[in-house]
């Protein structure tokens, strides 16, 4: 389980000593780390399609929006949106949605109603410091350090050095991720699909 303490630890020991005991010191490392923090951890966000922080979601058309040309109906994009996993016209996400757009705050398409699998930065999903993986929170720690590492140990020529840590923990972080992804089932038939349409999701409504 991560935290965000042990995260800053890791940071701090790429750039060298540091003797950081809690996150209530008042040290300048640390508040170099407090002001990368939350610009961190939201670009962390958009490089994966991780499993902790997807959410799944029912909208209904936004009546007020008029859709693009050649679609039926416009979707409000979640406040909490980062980046799309899929789209589907059936909540089991079997049949995927062939034809739609994706412009700004909305999604345009002809369904009523659409699901949506999406990286979320609420804080009970991509927010949620205690459901990082550690492969996650060792790629931020790399990431931490190269933003912080001018302003902590003026070493211009380790930024290069950090940059090239982070990808490869990135990396491995991705792979890792990737096979926690649940097994596939065939899909089932269109009964079955009928049947479970309307099994519990969380709702949006226009």
């Amino acid at each position: 389980m991560a935290d965000r303490l042990s995260i800053y630890r890791g940071a701090l020991r790429l750039l060298g000593p540091s003797n950081l005991a809690s996150l209530t010191e008042n040290l300048p490392e640390k508040r170099a780390l407090d002001g990368a923090w939350t610009d961190s951890v939201n670009y962390m966000l958009e490089q994966g399609m991780w499993n902790f922080s997807i959410r799944t979601v029912e909208l209904s058309y936004d009546e007020d929006v008029d859709p693009l040309f050649g679609f039926q109906h416009a979707f409000s994009k979640p406040t909490d949106w980062v980046r799309t996993v899929s789209i589907s016209e059936t909540a089991d996400f079997c049949e995927g949605i062939r034809r739609y757009e994706d412009e700004t705050n909305y999604w345009h398409a002809d369904p009523e109603t659409i699901y949506i699998r999406y990286v979320s930065n609420d804080e009970a999903y991509g927010w949620n410091v205690g459901a990082w993986r550690q492969a996650f929170a060792k790629a931020l720690e790399a990431y931490l350090a190269f933003e912080c590492g001018l302003p902590i140990s003026s070493d211009r020529g380790n930024r290069n050095d950090l940059f090239n840590l982070f990808k490869q923990r990135l990396s491995d972080a991705k792979s890792k991720d990737a096979v926690d992804e649940r097994v596939r089932e065939k899909p089932p038939g269109r009964w079955t699909r009928a049947r479970f349409a309307n099994g519990p999701r969380d709702r949006y409504r226009g």
